[in-house]
């Protein structure tokens, strides 16, 4: 249960502080040292640091509708 949790502070603190976050082709990287694996697709999505965890099927969907969200809205905010 404590993936879930894990991935959960991670999603909400994505839709709450967006600004806290990059995004490349590879990694989705927070300020306090939180990567996260994005490259390979969808299916590769893993948590990096600070401690390797794999997710399941549905955390990895919710991860990239979060992340989708979070690059449409860091692009709207460069223009």
């Amino acid at each position: 249960m404590m993936r879930s949790d894990n991935l959960n502070v991670i999603l909400h603190n994505m839709s709450r502080n967006p600004s806290d976050w990059e995004i490349n082709k590879f990694h989705a990287l927070h300020k306090s040292g939180v990567k996260i694996w994005i490259g390979n697709g969808l299916y590769s999505y893993h948590i990096e640091k600070p401690k390797y965890q794999e997710l399941g099927l549905i955390e990895r969907f919710k991860l990239h509708k979060q992340i989708k969200l979070l690059t449409e809205n860091k692009n709207k905010l460069h223009f």
